[in-house]
């Protein structure tokens, strides 16, 4: 017998009986297509995992109360743009969430928590979300999402009352990251995206410099870069991005760059085990606001990036929440060698020489053989499968696909909060067909990395080819509109979509 204590997610179809005797077949065709379109892609999306199916309803257990919340509301939120279309025989959902103790034992759910969620959904209301005082205070105002206090209810076969709250499900309940990230597909709003905030600071990031005087040296440099601008992109207080060195195209200032705007450069220098970085950042009129100087030995490289990352928003008092500060690396020497094979191999994937993109995979290999538990491996390879597709090489489809998905599929279960790896799954979605789930991840990386223009830019082209021109060009306006250099590639996938 296992005990815990999880975030329960019970749901239950509305009317299934009145439903199975008008209907039968239509009614289970339609709950099938539901539950494998949605509440499975779902469910999968926020990290949950189905521990009980019951013909019309389903348990679910989450580990984060937050991620049970989102799941809800956006389950209850696609199958209202889904009944629109549907004028007789429509198919709803009550959903309840509790948290509380659950016990397994021979290949059944028992407990409190089960109990409670299960009476909790009974008493919603068809198409809506309840869920316990537990829920809600443990969610606070982390969300942005409203409750309507509904007080303490009696529910069947349980001893105490419970507090009951229901969720308020309308067009402009925002999420946590997005105000989009609760409105699942097809109907994507992207201009009320915080991202385009008046209040939203501009941070031009210049690549950093190698002056170890050994070219061999550029991957470190490129790397250390990347990841922090992975860290600063996950602060929603930030518009972050990647300036280009001017001999290459796109590089060139903007007539229309915004006047107030600030600029990150810097410089790296590694020596053996030892290395400098210099960072240095200026405003609009190149006045200095912040300048700092990092003496350390490599095995604090994850230190440094997270000074930075930290340093940089101070610099411009941009208040940073705590709860936004996901570190995804670890810092043991395993998984900083393991991490030198990722940025090695991301160095030489890109050059497009068959003789490279055959040593990135070899890099890749051994970051995780170094270390199994490092995302960033099983990532890369997945990207390296994604390009061959891109760039046309001979490669058998299918296999290549399946290969991608399952580096993918083992990043996510490694680093769930990587904006980057529900990227990749969205790419190989969309290579597979896939049309929901790919949009599903694509969504779920711009939560993660609001203030991504490149992620932005992709799913523009993403859109396109799935037909879906008026979200393409929404998509790909929003950024333009964060990135004022305009890289080429921008505006190429925008014409394409």
């Amino acid at each position: 017998m296992e005990q815990k204590l999880s975030v329960i997610m019970a749901t239950d179809v509305v009317g299934y009986s009145r439903l199975m005797e008008i209907d039968e077949k239509g009614t289970l065709s339609a709950l099938k297509k539901h539950r494998q379109e949605l509440l499975d892609v779902k469910v999968a999306l926020h990290h949950g995992r189905i521990i009980k199916l019951m013909g019309d309803g389903m348990l679910v257990e989450f580990h984060a109360v937050e991620e049970a919340v989102l799941c809800a509301v956006e389950i209850q939120r696609e199958m209202r743009t889904r009944n629109t279309s549907v004028r007789d025989r429509q198919i709803e959902f009550r959903i309840g969430i509790n948290i509380g103790d659950i016990l397994f034992e021979d290949g059944d759910v028992y407990g409190d928590g089960v109990n409670v969620a299960a009476r909790i959904e009974s008493i919603a209301k068809p198409g809506s979300v309840a869920v316990s005082a537990s829920v809600r205070d443990s969610v606070g105002n982390r969300l942005c999402i409203s409750f309507e206090d509904a007080g303490e209810q009696a529910l069947k076969n349980i001893e105490r009352p419970v507090r009951i709250f229901n969720v308020i499900i309308d067009d402009d309940t925002p999420s946590k990251h997005t105000s989009t990230a609760l409105r699942a597909p097809p109907s994507l709003n992207v201009q009320d995206h915080p991202a385009i905030a008046s209040n939203r600071t501009l941070l031009y990031v210049s690549r950093f410099v190698n002056f170890s005087g050994d070219p061999d040296q550029e991957y470190f440099a490129a790397g250390i870069t990347e990841d922090i601008v992975a860290a600063l992109s996950r602060f929603s207080g930030l518009n972050v991005i990647v300036r280009l060195p001017r001999s290459e195209p796109g590089s060139e200032p903007q007539q229309n760059a915004p006047a107030t705007h600030y600029t990150l450069e810097g410089s790296v220098r590694r020596l053996g085990n030892r290395v400098r970085v210099n960072a240095n950042l200026t405003n609009a009129l190149h006045e200095h606001i912040w300048a700092e100087k990092y003496d350390f030995e490599l095995v604090d490289v994850f230190y440094i990036q997270d000074e930075l990352s930290q340093s940089i928003p101070a610099a411009l008092n941009i208040k940073i929440e705590e709860a936004e500060r996901h570190r995804v690396l670890g810092k043991s020497l395993t998984a900083l060698r393991a991490h030198d094979f990722y940025l090695r191999g991301r160095h030489l994937e890109m050059s497009l020489n068959p003789d490279d993109v055959r040593l990135a995979r070899e890099m890749f290999v051994a970051a995780i053989n170094d270390d199994p538990g490092y995302a960033r491996g099983y990532l890369g390879l997945a990207w390296l499968e994604i390009h061959r597709l891109k760039w046309n090489e001979r490669v058998d489809l299918e296999t290549t696909l399946a290969s991608a998905f399952a580096s993918a599929s083992k990043a996510l279960e490694l680093s769930p909060y990587d904006a980057n790896v529900h990227w990749a799954l969205g790419v190989v979605h969309l290579w597979r067909g896939e049309a929901e789930r790919a949009i599903g991840c694509y969504e779920r990386a711009r939560e993660l990395a609001p203030n991504n223009c490149d992620l932005l830019a992709e799913y523009c082209d993403a859109l396109g080819y799935l037909g879906r021109l008026e979200d393409a060009t929404r998509i790909g306006e929003l950024a333009l509109r964060l990135n004022p250099s305009r890289p080429d590639w921008y505006l190429w996938n925008i014409a394409a979509s």
